[in-house]
């Protein structure tokens, strides 16, 4: 075929150079082709138009030879076995069952069904299979059951199983949060020590055969140690009696964001101190820029404000990212000028990026009555990625000043755990405090 393709090409040359030759001569005299030139030509086209036809169609049967040589399989042809399994290698691989359960319900659908064991002093595998739960979540109940033995002969399948299945909890759980919608953040193990550089060296311009400025570099150590945050979600015994792809995503869902507000009240609430068990709110330390209203021009004066305190601290805004409420993002997208035009660009109410002076702009209602500017780069994060559960109906929860008695409600709480914590290498965030703003303004 190749060959053939060769003798084309080679006949479409001779056939353009003779069209060239054709083509010259009326050229030189400086007239049109005469009549005799003239059927010459037309001639030499419609040839010119067959040849380039059949150039295209041995063309793309090359590239399929080709590709076939690529991709075809040699048939070992020792025996029909080998014929077969050459032929079709999936003709001898034993099926393989993958779950359809939408991320996270796996993870749902074990917590319910061991609050409904520990409630009814039932096992948690059994109600499970009552359940006629996939495999995956049976082993990982097994998991949570038999914690620390590795004698047993599926112990490693389900671990496997157990890993996955969080996995899957913590990838719904992560956009959820406002550390899961920033990117940049230094990740880092826990209990190591991270070297800090706390002084810079000085650069000075000099003569020849002057002497040269010396400067010690100081540096320092941050350690993130282990802190675990808990949340608590309390569930009605007969939510957890139902068994129905409704009642499991209602139990995720209210995990997702019990878990996703507790990290980000605790992530922006300045009042918020380091201790040994928890870290600091960024905003922690980090005097508040008062605003002067909510009007647009107002708006547009603090925001100044914030960058200017921004970058202050020698930070550029490469990385950097507005924080505020869904609701205020909302107000601000409203906000027109005298002709009706949208004041900030860039913040249209509903899906897709918000923008805000060019820097993308992250909402959470938990943000509540501030706006944030924050360099995610200068903040260490130490995150092992796992969430543990535990179970009880027989306490008394204390929400604010209300308690409230599981047993006398018919109520369960689950309590979520997660390892977490986050430490700002230096000053990464400006911000403005709105909470009298939105009363006097």
């Amino acid at each position: 075929m190749k060959k053939y393709l060769a003798e084309l090409l080679k006949a479409l040359a001779e056939k353009n150079q003779a069209m060239q030759t054709a083509l010259t001569k009326s050229a030189g005299a400086g007239t049109t082709p005469d009549e005799e030139t003239e059927k010459e030509i037309e001639q030499l086209e419609a040839e010119i138009s067959a040849i380039e036809k059949n150039v295209a169609r041995v063309k793309k049967q090359v590239a399929e030879i080709e590709k076939a040589e690529k991709s075809a399989t040699p048939v070992q042809g020792q025996d029909p076995e080998q014929a077969t399994q050459s032929a079709d290698p999936s003709a001898h691989q034993p099926a393989q069952v993958k779950s359809n359960l939408p991320k996270g319900i796996g993870f749902a659908l074990a917590v319910k069904a061991n609050a409904l064991a520990h409630k009814e002093r039932l096992n948690t595998v059994e109600v499970l299979k009552s359940w006629n739960a996939p495999q995956e979540v049976i082993n990982f109940a097994k998991v949570k059951a038999n914690i620390g033995t590795t004698t047993g002969a599926d112990f490693a399948s389900a671990l496997v199983d157990q890993q996955n299945l969080t996995n899957e909890f913590v990838e719904l759980l992560r956009p959820a949060t406002i550390i899961g919608q920033l990117s940049g953040f230094r990740n880092v193990p826990f209990n190591v020590k991270i070297p800090t550089q706390t002084g810079s060296t000085s650069v000075q311009w000099v003569g020849e055969s002057k002497a040269k400025p010396t400067t010690d570099m100081k540096f320092s150590n941050i350690t993130l140690s282990k802190s675990k945050l808990a949340g608590i979600v309390l569930l009605s015994d007969e939510l957890l009696r139902f068994s129905n792809p409704a009642a499991d995503a209602l139990v995720r869902d209210d995990l997702v964001k019990t878990i996703s507000q507790f990290i980000d009240s605790q992530f922006l609430d300045p009042n918020k101190k380091e201790a040994d068990e928890s870290p600091a709110s960024i905003l922690n330390g980090v005097d508040a820029i008062k605003s002067t209203g909510v009007t647009a021009e107002a708006y547009k004066n603090d925001l100044l404000s914030c960058i200017q305190k921004y970058t202050e601290s020698n930070q550029g805004s490469d990385g950097t990212y507005w924080l505020m409420s869904e609701t205020r993002a909302a107000t601000m997208s409203m906000l027109r000028d005298a002709l009706g035009n949208t004041y900030f660009l860039g913040m249209s109410f509903g899906s897709g990026q918000k923008t805000l002076l060019g820097l993308p702009v992250v909402t959470s209602q938990t943000v509540g009555e501030k706006i944030a500017l924050i360099k995610p780069s200068e903040i260490l994060l130490a995150d092992d990625g796992g969430v543990d559960f535990a179970i009880s109906n027989e306490a008394t929860i204390t929400n604010g000043d209300q308690q409230i008695n599981l047993f006398q409600n018919n109520l369960n709480a689950i309590r979520a755990e997660r390892y977490i914590r986050w430490k700002p290498v230096r000053q990464a965030v400006a911000w403005i405090d709105y909470t009298t703003a939105s009363t006097t303004n």
